[in-house]
């Protein structure tokens, strides 16, 4: 029982840090493509 939970939110940081990672790269691209207009 408690290896599930540690495996369990082992995978939730995983998933929350892939997001985030992912959001970043998409921000970066718009950025760097000139799509916000230098906003940030």
């Amino acid at each position: 029982m408690e290896i599930d939970k540690k495996i369990k939110k082992r995978n939730i940081f995983t998933a929350i840090g892939l997001v985030i990672f992912i959001l970043f790269l998409f921000i970066f691209t718009l950025y760097n493509v000139g799509v916000l207009e230098r906003i940030i």
